[in-house]
């Protein structure tokens, strides 16, 4: 499960979907706006599904997400989502961690298809066709196939780890996509102080469900899903640097060995930005991090690191004893 913004959808937006299904409209188009999503504009339906489509791109703009429920029969809807890669990095975490919340709001069951796009081209007839083939390029596996392949997948990067332990790292790590290295870098310039990521599996990239500047330690057992694992890399204070690995005893077996096989990866990727890890941590129940524990936690890190590089007390000899060598030949 996706972690959830808390933004809902305007009940006149709702209300305009809600009256679309009896009336000749194609697009409906809407907006996170505040705390909402809001309607912005409707597309009525004239000719044909692609003659309709064809209207779209004139519709959004190069730097502000959207939503589009594009009709493509009488109670089917397409929904999809527009995320231009000029949008900011918020904005694009927002319309991702939003989408569930919207599709639920208006009725799951309506929407038949779904799309995701970062130009207005992605949702013209040519943008359209390209989706629909790439989606029949492959034939539908059940859920239970789809998790029986990404293991084996998972298998073969461990077996191959084991024949070059120096490519162990590289072939366990996937890139961060265009968000989630923004917000890593907001992280290592300490404009931001806490940055959750995730694994997109499907798509193999490293993605950021959420980034903030949290005003307390104690906020941050909320900002973790208590069902799937994840990864979190926080500013405990100025100069400390925190890895968290949650996984949840809820979580999938399939998501405890992607997210176990792709933990050093993510560290990999972080070092890549320059942001340095001092402390590493790892938990099974989100719940367990308070303030008090955190700083516990950190303290009693802290102190072996102190302690080793104290330099050790040397006994002075006792006087008139010379020092003891060793007999030559020894």
């Amino acid at each position: 499960m996706a972690h959830q913004s808390g933004i809902g959808v305007s009940d006149r937006l709702t209300a305009q979907f809600r009256d679309a299904h009896s009336q000749p409209i194609r697009v409906v188009q809407a907006q996170v706006t505040g705390e909402s999503v809001e309607l912005i504009t409707t597309l009525p339906q004239q000719g044909e599904f692609l003659e309709d489509l064809a209207q779209v791109p004139a519709m959004l703009s190069n730097t502000e997400p959207s939503y589009l429920l594009i009709r493509l029969d009488a109670n089917k809807w397409l929904f999809a989502t527009y995320v231009p890669d000029a949008a900011p990095v918020r904005s694009k975490m927002l319309y991702a961690s939003t989408k569930a919340t919207v599709a639920k709001a208006l009725g799951d069951s309506y929407f038949t298809e779904d799309m995701f796009g970062t130009t207005p081209q992605d949702f013209s007839p040519e943008g359209y066709r390209l989706h629909k083939a790439h989606e029949s390029s492959t034939a539908p596996l059940t859920e239970q196939e789809l998790e029986m392949e990404r293991i084996r997948e998972l298998e073969s990067h461990a077996a191959s780890s084991i024949d070059s332990r120096r490519n162990h790292v590289a072939s366990a790590q996937y890139p961060l996509d265009s968000a989630a290295e923004s917000a890593l870098k907001d992280f290592c310039r300490g404009t931001i102080n806490f940055v959750l990521l995730a694994i997109d599996a499907a798509n193999e990239v490293v993605v950021a469900s959420d980034a903030a500047s949290l005003q307390s330690h104690d906020e941050l057992a909320a900002c973790l899903p208590k069902d799937q694992p994840s990864y979190v890399l926080y500013w405990f204070d100025s100069s400390t640097t925190l890895f968290i690995y949650s996984c949840p005893t809820a979580s999938s077996v399939r998501n405890r060995m992607v997210y176990s096989t792709f933990r050093q990866g993510i560290i990999a990727n972080a070092a890549e930005i320059g942001i340095d890890i001092q402390i590493r941590l790892e938990l099974d129940d989100p719940r367990e991090i308070t303030a008090a524990w955190l700083e516990e936690e950190v303290r009693s890190r802290a102190q072996p690191e102190a302690a080793a590089a104290k330099p050790k007390f040397k006994r002075p000899m006792p006087p008139n004893r010379r020092p003891r060598t060793s007999a030559p030949g020894s």
